[in-house]
């Protein structure tokens, strides 16, 4: 899964939450680190953060 595909599933996993965009931007950096450290993509260390960031922000301003 790329990251805008695992942003998707992040912002669409925490559209039933009544928050700020801002608290599902965080929401969604958490799903998707988790899911690329623990599929063994990434350590902690090597996480494209700012792609990450690029991703939500792309699929948050598509819906």
């Amino acid at each position: 899964m790329n990251l805008k595909d695992l942003a998707k599933q992040a912002i669409e996993n925490s559209e039933t939450l009544d928050t700020s965009d801002e608290a599902k931007k965080r929401t969604a950096v958490a799903y998707i680190n988790r899911e690329l450290i623990g599929s063994n993509q990434y350590t902690v260390n090597t996480l494209p953060t700012q792609e990450i960031d690029d991703a939500i922000e792309e699929v948050l301003h598509d819906n």
